[in-house]
């Protein structure tokens, strides 16, 4: 990793205080650090102050979202950082959020899968 991405996310782990093991990230599947980099990807490319998210992260937390349906405390913790990135988003009225509802509709139905964002040979839609 570049100098610039490692004070980047040394800054963030600074400030969001993410589950961390001998202060490494830790990660228990990979869309916990899928969800990571994605934020941290977005707010490199300028699209919000770190502050915006780190507010509505300090939100979710506080409010204690998620814990009662999680038993794993970084499954909590990265649902919560979803769930803040989600309504920043919104906020900022970076996407819609009717289209969203209605993928994810669509991959519950399983009417759509992943196989879109795969680059190479896929069986899907």
């Amino acid at each position: 990793m570049s100098d610039d991405i490692n004070r980047t996310i040394t800054e963030i782990k600074d400030a969001a205080d993410p589950p961390q093991k001998s202060g490494e990230l830790v990660f228990n599947a990979p869309w916990q650090a899928r969800a990571f980099s994605l934020v941290v990807t977005l707010h490199r490319q300028g699209l919000f102050e770190w502050n915006e998210f780190q507010s509505r992260l300090i939100e979710q937390v506080n409010a204690g979202a998620f814990e009662e349906e999680e038993d794993d405390p970084e499954a909590v913790y990265y649902r919560q950082w979803i769930a803040a990135f989600e309504r920043l988003l919104a906020d900022k009225e970076l996407f819609d959020n009717d289209i969203i509802e209605e993928r994810a509709q669509e991959f519950a139905q399983g009417e759509r899968d992943a196989s879109e964002f795969v680059i190479g040979e896929t069986g899907g839609h």
